[in-house]
């Protein structure tokens, strides 16, 4: 991928959405929830965070709230 991300998430290949704060603070953003519907990658719309179910290097596990 050509654009920067401030952050990649990898998350489980059988999971079909996420949700993004921008990690909270005063630095995050609206909670937003993204769904896949087939596709490997979502970009968060306010902070450019992508989520991947691709193994990418950087990436981080995604974790759920709890």
């Amino acid at each position: 991928m050509s654009t920067q991300h401030p952050e990649i998430l990898l998350v489980p290949e059988n999971m079909e959405q996420v949700a993004c704060n921008g990690g909270g603070g005063a630095l995050g953003h609206p909670k937003v929830y993204y769904t896949f519907h087939g596709q490997d990658d979502v970009v968060c719309g306010y902070c450019d965070r992508l989520f991947t179910k691709q193994p990418q290097d950087g990436a981080k596990p995604y974790k759920t709230a709890a």
